[in-house]
C-alpha cells in the first residue's frame, strides 16, 4: 500500500477535509450551510491534489491547510465549535510560552490526536517523496473530473443557500475561507498595533485636575485575570471564597459591589486595553489605534503614575498603555521564563511605592495600576500550596471528568485573590490621605459549567460564564468624607447593569476629579449624570454587538435570567 501513489492521495484528502466533517456536528448553522461546508472545500481540495503528479510534494504545497486543520481540531475540542478566530491567531503572538505549555499539557487528548494524524501525514509525505511516487495520468484525470463535479455541486448549493439563509456569509461560515479571512485580519491588526507609536504620536488628552489644591489622593486600579463573579462568595457563591471582602462589605460602608457587571470581551489582549481607554464609549474599536490611555490622562493631569504587572510583556496594547506610566514594573522581566510569581508580590511592590512610616504621606496624588495573574489556568499555580482551602486538586488533565478538582483549584485561586485584595486595601487604609481602589477582571471562565462542556475563555463565541465578572470599589474613610456625593452615587448604583470596559475609564477620572477631551459623565458610575446604556460585546471582528447578537446560547440567557441580571 505504501508503494501506491493513490493511497497517499486519498489519505491527504481525508486529512484536509476532516475538520469540515467535525464541524458538520459542532457548528450552529443551518443544515444546508453545513453541507456546503463539506462539499465546496472537499471539491477544492480534490482538485488541488490533482494539480501535481507527486502526492508527497502536494502535501507540502498544501501544508498551510494541514496546519489549519490541526489547529482547528484542537480548538473544536477546546471550545466545542467555531472556526479559528482572529483573536486565536493574535493569541499565538501575545501568549507567553509558559501559558501555552500549561494549556497544551492539560488538553493532551486533542494534541495527541492531531500529532498522530498530521504527524503521520508528514511522515507519509516524506516516504512518498523519497520513493518518487507519481499518480497515474488516468487516475489524475478521473479524480479531476470527480473533484470538479463535487466542487460545482457545492457551488450550486452555495448559491441556493445565499437565497435561503440571509445570515449566511462565506467569510464566516465556510472553512477554510473563514480561517484565511481571519488570518488576513489578524495580520492587519498586528501591523496596526506595531504602528501604534506612530498613529498615536500626536494625541493629547488635554487632561486637567479639577481639585489640584486638595489633600494628595491615591487611586489604585487592580485588574484581575480570569475571575468569574459566580465563584466569589461576595456574589452569592455557595462557597465563601471571599471571606475578607465579604466581611468588609457586611460590616462597613467602605465597599461598593457592582452586582450586575459584565465584560465586553472574553480575551485579555482585548479586554484590558478596553478597560484602560475610552474606546468602548466611542463605539469604534479602531479609535484604540490613535489614542492614548487612562494612565496617560492621569499623568497629564499631574498624578504620579505607576504600572505594575505580574504578567509578562506580550507585545499587545497592554504593554503600550502600561508603559505610558512614569514608572513601569513588569515583575517577571528579569526572571526565568518558568518563574511563577504569586500576586502577593503586587502588594509588596505597592508597599515600596507608598510611604510605610507613620506620619509620612505621599508628596502628591498618585494613580497606580496593578495587573494580576489572578485565576489564569493552570489554576494550581496561582496560589501557594498553603492557601489550598479546597481539596483535592490533583487533576491529571483538564477534562470534564476532573471538573470537581478543577473547580477546587480555581476556587483556591479566588480565595487567594481575596487575600491579595484585602492586603492592598490594608496598605491603602494605612495611608494618611484619601485612597480608593477599583477592582475588576478582564473576563471570566468556563469550567464545564453546563452540558455544553465548555472550558477556559477566549472562545470565538462567548458564554455567560466568560462575561460575568466582579467589579468592586473600596474607599477609605478619608476619601468618603471628602467626596460624600460621589460615594453615595456609587453605592446607589450597585444594582445597575454595568459594562466594565465602558465605565472604568470614565469612573476613575470622575472619582479623581480629572477631566479630558474623552471624558463622558454619563459613563461614570460616580457622576450625577450617569445613564446606563445597552451593553455590548466586542466580537472577533471588533464589531460592538448587542448581547443578544453576539452568539450567546439559550443556556447563557437562562443563566442571566436565573441570576436576575439585565439581558440584553
Amino acid at each position: 500500500m505504501l508503494n501506491k501513489a493513490a493511497f497517499y492521495f486519498w489519505t491527504f484528502l481525508f486529512m484536509l477535509i476532516l475538520p469540515n466533517v467535525f464541524m458538520y456536528f459542532t457548528e450552529d448553522t443551518g443544515t444546508l450551510t453545513r453541507v456546503v461546508n463539506i462539499l465546496l472545500p472537499l471539491g477544492a481540495y480534490w482538485l488541488a491534489l490533482t494539480a501535481g503528479a507527486k502526492p508527497g510534494k502536494m502535501f507540502w504545497v498544501l501544508f498551510v491547510f494541514m496546519f489549519f486543520a490541526a489547529f482547528q481540531i484542537v480548538l473544536l475540542y477546546l471550545f466545542g465549535g467555531s472556526p479559528i478566530a482572529v483573536d486565536m491567531f493574535l493569541n499565538l503572538v501575545t501568549t507567553n510560552v509558559t501559558e501555552a505549555d500549561e494549556l497544551l499539557i492539560q488538553i493532551y487528548p486533542s494534541v495527541i490526536f492531531v500529532v498522530v494524524v498530521y504527524g503521520s501525514g508528514i511522515v507519509l509525505s516524506v516516504i512518498a517523496w523519497r520513493k518518487q511516487l507519481v499518480l497515474h495520468r488516468i487516475f489524475r484525470h478521473n479524480q479531476r473530473v470527480l473533484g470538479a463535479m463535487v466542487f460545482v455541486l457545492g457551488l450550486v448549493m452555495l448559491v441556493v443557500n445565499l437565497f435561503i439563509d440571509r445570515s449566511f456569509r462565506l467569510a464566516d461560515d465556510i472553512y477554510p475561507v473563514n480561517v484565511c479571512y481571519n488570518l488576513g485580519l489578524s495580520v492587519q491588526r498586528f501591523v496596526q498595533s506595531e504602528r501604534y507609536p506612530v498613529t498615536s504620536a500626536s494625541f493629547e488628552h488635554k487632561a486637567v485636575a479639577l481639585r489640584p489644591d486638595s489633600l494628595p489622593e491615591v487611586y489604585v486600579l487592580v485588574i484581575g485575570e480570569t475571575s468569574a463573579a459566580d465563584h466569589l462568595g461576595l456574589y452569592g457563591y455557595a462557597r465563601n471564597t471571599t471571606p475578607r471582602l465579604k466581611t468588609l462589605a457586611d460590616t462597613t460602608q467602605s465597599l461598593a459591589v457592582m452586582r450586575d457587571a459584565i465584560t465586553m470581551s472574553n480575551t485579555t489582549h482585548k479586554s484590558v486595553p478596553l478597560l484602560l481607554t475610552a474606546t468602548a464609549s466611542q463605539g469604534d474599536y479602531d479609535s484604540l489605534y490613535t489614542q492614548h490611555g487612562l494612565v496617560s490622562a492621569f499623568r497629564e493631569a499631574g498624578f504620579d503614575t505607576w504600572f505594575v504587572s505580574n504578567q509578562r510583556r506580550n507585545h499587545s496594547f497592554i504593554d503600550y498603555f502600561g508603559c505610558e506610566a512614569e514608572h513601569v514594573d513588569f515583575i517577571k522581566d528579569n526572571l526565568p521564563i518558568t518563574a511563577n510569581t504569586y500576586d502577593q508580590e503586587l502588594v509588596e511592590r505597592l508597599k515600596s511605592i507608598l510611604p510605610s512610616k507613620a506620619g509620612e504621606t505621599v508628596a502628591g496624588s498618585m494613580f497606580i495600576v496593578l495587573h494580576c495573574y489572578g485565576s489564569h489556568f493552570d489554576y494550581r499555580d496561582r496560589y501557594p500550596k498553603a492557601w489550598a482551602q479546597y481539596q483535592p486538586v490533583d487533576y491529571p488533565s483538564a477534562t470534564s471528568a476532573y471538573r470537581d478538582k478543577l473547580v477546587n483549584a480555581y476556587d483556591n485561586s479566588v480565595y487567594y485573590t481575596d487575600n491579595v485584595l484585602y492586603a492592598i486595601i490594608s496598605v491603602l487604609e494605612s495611608q494618611g490621605v484619601p485612597t480608593l481602589m477599583l477592582y475588576t477582571s478582564d473576563h471570566g471562565e468556563d469550567i464545564y459549567d453546563d452540558n455544553r462542556g465548555r472550558f477556559l475563555h477566549a472562545s470565538p463565541q462567548p458564554t455567560y460564564y466568560q462575561l460575568r465578572v466582579p467589579m468592586l470599589i473600596w474607599a477609605s474613610g478619608l476619601w468618603r468624607d471628602a467626596h460624600p456625593q460621589q460615594w453615595s452615587a456609587l453605592r446607589g448604583r450597585c444594582g445597575s447593569p454595568v459594562a466594565t470596559n465602558l465605565v472604568t475609564y470614565h469612573t476613575l477620572l470622575d472619582l479623581a476629579g480629572v477631566q479630558n477631551t474623552l471624558f463622558r459623565p454619563e459613563h461614570a458610575l460616580s457622576n450625577a449624570h450617569y445613564a446606563p446604556t445597552q451593553r455590548r460585546y466586542v466580537d472577533d471582528h471588533n464589531r460592538l454587538l448587542p448581547l443578544d447578537s453576539c452568539g450567546l446560547k439559550p443556556e447563557d440567557v437562562e443563566r442571566f435570567r436565573a441570576k436576575r441580571l439585565r439581558f440584553p
